[in-house]
């Protein structure tokens, strides 16, 4: 507890735009929620770069491999075929956040600590799948919204740099707003996810957000020139 307290000390003298940057505003890094919650910040952004590069590959893989004419002749619809390989980057999204669930289950268990920290453990993996999904539906209309699938790809990674950098000014503006809402990295603040409370408003959004930008993909998609690219 001493070493705890002692690093808590040390990162009060950081200047503010290091410690919104490293994730530790707001937390108690003294108590291992507080640690863990600025480990899953860096997960956070691991899980969106990842999202992204699913999101876009459902949508533009065969414009990359020049496989398109293989696959798309097929006697099933554009929709069809898309919807299959979404699904597909769905279950490896849904996947990850179940690795991430039971490695942290079976870390505590390594480590030995006493109390139970599997709901914790839940709600941030429940927060980490929901952040993918909005990054990975955001990726998939960028894909099926540039001609160039490298610029689409492009994209979905600028997407995500630009929600941690405002993700950090969040953290160093007193009194942020509506900023919240433009960045997934802080739909669910730490403080609540470790006093147990996962937002349902942002959870409807993540849904609502994923769902408007997934129907946009394939109005895109269908109107898409395969020829072309």
């Amino acid at each position: 507890m001493s070493d705890g307290k002692f690093m808590t000390e040390l990162i009060s003298k950081f200047p503010r735009i290091v410690v919104a940057a490293m994730g530790m505003a707001n937390v108690n890094i003294a108590q291992f929620s507080g640690f863990y919650a600025v480990l899953m910040l860096y997960i956070f952004v691991l899980t969106a770069v990842y999202a992204a590069h699913l999101g876009s590959g459902a949508v533009s893989r065969e414009s990359v491999d020049k496989t398109y004419e293989f696959l798309f002749t097929k006697p099933r619809t554009r929709a069809f075929i898309l919807s299959r390989k979404l699904l597909a980057g769905l279950v490896f999204l849904a996947a990850y956040a179940c690795l991430n669930l039971v490695f942290s289950l079976l870390a505590v268990r390594q480590l030995g600590l006493p109390d139970d920290y599997s709901g914790l453990f839940a709600r941030f993996s429940l927060a980490l799948w929901l952040i993918g999904l909005v990054f990975f539906s955001l990726a998939a209309l960028f894909a099926a919204g540039f001609r160039v699938a490298e610029h689409g790809a492009r994209a979905g990674n600028l997407a995500v740099l630009g929600a941690y950098v405002l993700a950090v000014a969040y953290d160093m503006i007193d009194q942020p707003g509506i900023l919240r809402f433009f960045t997934p990295f802080r739909y669910f603040l730490n403080a609540e996810v470790i006093t147990g409370n996962v937002s349902l408003l942002f959870t409807l959004l993540c849904l609502a957000l994923s769902t408007v930008f997934l129907l946009v993909t394939f109005r895109r998609f269908e109107a898409r020139d395969l020829g072309a690219l």
